[in-house]
Formats: structure tokens, sequence, C-alpha cells
């Protein structure tokens, strides 16, 4: 166990060691205080001296007349066909500036004025950028085509454009999804939609929703539960780090949608639709009902006997069955076949 700080110079006084450091050279101390700016400025210098030295010999050389500009610029590994034509066209490029350029005050005046009052898109815009004016939208008011703007159509091609009108269900995307209204409000099916993100619990919600008024089913929600809030505290580590913890949270979201009057192979037709085209990072959880006719009650205790599918609800494809299986055609036609065909309840 270790001793209280107050009774270390009793039990033992610490011994201080004196640390002599021997003083480094001022050159290294100055190729360390060194900045990467020095460094590349130096660089720089350096590449500029070089690259003046060969634009004095290759001066030196074409004056001399031992290399001409063509074997010079191969020597360089340039190709001197492109370099000819660059070079032109920067003298083409300098002579016109210096034909626009205005020669005295009164021309650049008179050309200021020309400008201001024949100005094209470009200038116009950028005036109305130095002015604080927003100069697409100005633009578009005063009715100035931008250079960016495509052409405008033919009048018959624009009227017939705007008579055509996007399908229903392309415009019904835009807004809130259409419902029906229940008959007798009997809920089906319970769908719980849960997340942890908000986003894509309310897209898939709509889509499901969607789904139901297409599919012909009564939906009603998207009804929002109250959220799962889970927390845990897990130390970083053990012993005398005990308190050193970390929590963690996890906010679970939820909505539900109930389905009323419907049939029970539409609700699973449903829910299969859902489950195949179900969206990332939303889980599903579905309870379903399926109620019974009032003669129900009346069949209590009831003996089927063997065979008899008439009281079930697919009775009469069962029923259908049995004839197809015992026709006499069926019958020739697995005679080589040793296992034997049967229905099933």
């Amino acid at each position: 166990m270790a001793a209280p700080r107050c009774m270390r110079s009793f039990l033992g006084p610490v011994k201080r060691a004196k640390i002599i450091q021997a003083a480094r050279p001022y050159t290294h101390t100055l190729s360390r205080t060194k900045s990467s700016k020095a460094e590349a400025d130096e660089d720089r210098e350096i590449r500029e001296d070089r690259d003046g030295k060969l634009m004095d010999q290759l001066r030196t050389d074409m004056e001399n007349g031992d290399m001409t500009l063509d074997q010079r610029l191969q020597d360089m590994g340039l190709d001197p066909n492109e370099y000819k034509r660059l070079w032109k066209s920067q003298q083409a490029a300098n002579e016109r500036l210096e034909a626009w350029e205005p020669r005295t005050r009164e021309e650049a005046q008179q050309r200021w004025k020309d400008m201001q009052n024949t100005p094209d898109h470009l200038t116009l815009l950028h005036m109305y950028k130095r002015a604080g004016v927003e100069p697409i939208k100005v633009a578009k008011e005063r009715g100035i085509t931008l250079p960016t703007d495509e052409p405008p159509l033919d009048p018959k091609t624009q009227a017939a454009l705007d008579e055509l009108r996007a399908p229903i269900n392309v415009r019904a995307v835009h807004l809130r999804p259409l419902r029906r209204t229940p008959e007798h409000g009997v809920p089906v099916c319970d769908l719980q939609l849960r997340t942890y993100s908000i986003r894509n619990l309310l897209l898939f919600a709509d889509f499901a929703v969607r789904a139901a008024y297409y599919m012909g089913l009564a939906a009603r929600g998207p009804i929002p539960l109250p959220r799962i809030t889970e927390r845990w505290t897990v130390p970083r580590a053990n012993f005398i780090f005990k308190k050193s913890q970390e929590n963690f949270e996890r906010v679970t979201m939820r909505r539900l949608i109930q389905i009323q009057d419907g049939h029970p192979d539409v609700v699973k037709a449903w829910l299969a639709f859902l489950q195949k085209h179900q969206y990332h990072g939303v889980g599903m959880k579905a309870n379903i009902w399926e109620y019974e006719s009032l003669d129900a009650a009346t069949r209590a205790g009831y003996e089927l006997k063997e065979g008899d599918h008439t009281r079930r609800r697919e009775g009469s494809v069962l029923q259908k069955v049995d004839e197809i299986l015992g026709s006499k055609g069926f019958k020739e036609a697995m005679k080589g076949h040793k296992n034997e065909v049967e229905s099933r309840p």
C-alpha cells in the first residue's frame, strides 16, 4: 500500500537528481527553426535561376547560330509545330487585346457610355452583382435571357405540352395519401413499425398507407406511439478506474397502422407486399385477427368425418381436388408411378 503524501518525508526523503543538458550547436538550432515557407521560397528561387540560365543558354545558342530553334526544341523534348502554333495564338491574342484597349481617356469614356447604353447579358449581370442585387433573379423578372438558358419551344409544341397532365398516381405522390372509409370499423390487423431513424420510418409508413388504399383496404394511421428509450452504463476499465464509465442511449421510434374491415387474404397479401419492398432500417410486427360467423358457435363439438371439407373455407377447392384425383384420366396417367397421390386437410 502506498504511503500518504504527507508521510513520505518521514519514511524516505526523495533524492533530487540534477540534469545537465549540453548546449546544441547554433547550426542545428537554426536548421530546426527553419519554416516550410522559407524552404518553398528557396526552392522557387532555385527553380527560377535554373529556368533563367536555360533561357539565356537558348538565346545565346540561337544568336550564335550553333543550334536552330527546331533542334533546340527537340533537344528539350518539345514538338516544334505545337510550339509554333501556341506562339502564334498567343501573339494573336496579344494583338486583339492591344486593339481592344482604349488609347486615350476620351475613348475609354466613350466605350463605357456605349456599354451602359447597349450592354450585353454578361455585362449587365456583372453590374447587378456589383450593386448587391441577385443577377439571375433580376434577369428573370426583367425578361433577360441568360447564356445558359435553352431556346424557347415552338408555340404549338408548348401548348401541346401544357395540355398534357401527369397521371393521377404521379400527382398523388406530392399529396397526402388517399384513404378508404371503413363500413363497420372492425380492426383486423395492427401493423407496428419500429426504427432508429425517423426519416426512414415516415417514408415507409406513407408507403404502407398508399399500398393499403390501392389494395382496397381501409387504413388508419400512422399513429405515433411512445418512444422506447434504453440506456446503458459501461465501465471503461476495472479496479481503481471503476468511476470511469461511459453512457449509451438508444431511442426506438414507433408508428401504428390499423386495417379495418379487410378480408384476411387481402391483409396477408398487403403484408407480403410490404415485406417484399421493406425499407432498410425499419422493422415490422403485425397482429392479425380473423373473425368467424355466428354459425361457428353451432359447430362446437361437431364431429367431422374424414375427407369432409364442406365446413371449411377452402372446402370447395378441396372437393374439386378430390374429384380430379379420382377421375379416370388421372388414374391412367399415374399407373407407372409407385407413390400414390392423396389430398391432405
